[in-house]
């Protein structure tokens, strides 16, 4: 029955049109087993632009991951999840994106830094399940995946988008080679992040946290963090475990409606899109809507 249903729903993709249907293409792949894939190669994303000082520093002067680095953990992860799940022109969608924009515009973000987090979203993703899914992505997902994300960065203004999947892979590769260097900003975000996921596990796994990392991130990533690199042993068994994951799932696994998270560490009763931001913005949006001028939010307008 589980086979049955994953050739379905992949013969649903490829009667799709990746450029007019990507939203649908791009939950349909999620749907496909790969809620967790997704999951992890963003979350790897996420730390890859702590590489650059110019994103680091941000976060750092901000002092969000250092204060409240679970907070930002998941506004980003549920923001993202969003727009997977339903899409960057449906209701929840365009709440999600205005949020996003509303967020970047309280702080200064170079469009080159913008077009280097767009990378990631689109290309980590792919290489990810290329290395460790339970099955491959064909051409037909991974161009409707990018023109996903490439309109969604249409949506957040960020200008000069390449106009293909192998062109933004050159994009990236210049980025990491111009900006992808050691800086103290990297160190303190990164370790923010560190020990928020060490939080989640028993405290005798948190010291294999950042092996297990340093396994996962490339070599440019690892020196501009001074992440130590791996050794033998976790490099062999880390990709070996992970493998043989998405070898059962490929026996084993069902296709379907995956669990969309509806809560997390943060918001385990649930959450509303406008409170998915930092805490300063937050305390000036609660100072605008204490003035006698009209507020800016319409708290009904983005209940999830």
């Amino acid at each position: 029955m589980g086979m049955i249903r994953k050739k379905k729903l992949r013969a649903d993709i490829l009667r799709l049109n990746p450029r007019e249907d990507a939203c649908q293409i791009a939950r349909l792949i999620v749907c496909d087993g790969f809620l967790w894939d997704f999951n992890r190669a963003l979350e790897m994303a996420l730390f890859r632009t702590f590489a650059s000082p110019g994103i680091s520093g941000l976060l750092a002067r901000t002092g969000e991951f250092s204060r409240n680095g679970q907070k930002r953990y998941d506004d980003t992860s549920l923001l993202m999840l969003q727009l997977l799940r339903h899409g960057y022109d449906s209701p929840q969608g365009r709440a999600a994106l205005q949020r996003i924009n509303q967020t970047h515009a309280h702080f200064f973000i170079s469009n080159d830094d913008y077009l280097f987090v767009l990378s990631t979203f689109m290309l980590d993703p792919i290489d990810w399940i290329a290395r460790f899914g339970w099955r491959r992505l064909s051409e037909h997902e991974k161009m409707a995946l990018f023109i996903f994300w490439r309109n969604v960065g249409e949506r957040m203004g960020i200008k000069s988008i390449p106009d293909s999947l192998e062109s933004m892979r050159r994009f990236s590769g210049e980025y990491v080679q111009e900006n992808f260097r050691f800086h103290d900003s990297n160190r303190v975000v990164s370790t923010a992040t560190f020990t928020v996921v060490e939080s989640w596990l028993p405290r005798r796994l948190r010291p294999f946290v950042r092996p297990v990392s340093a396994v996962l991130l490339d070599e440019s990533t690892r020196r501009a963090v001074q992440l130590e690199a791996p050794g033998r042993f976790m490099a062999f068994i880390v990709p070996a475990v992970l493998k043989m994951r998405g070898r059962w799932l490929a026996v084993f696994g069902r296709s379907g409606e995956p669990d969309w998270p509806d809560g997390c560490r943060t918001y385990p009763k649930g959450y509303m899109v406008e409170t998915l931001a930092p805490a300063s913005l937050l305390a000036v949006e609660r100072k605008q809507r204490e003035l006698p001028s009209e507020s800016i939010w319409d708290p009904e307008c983005n209940k999830v």
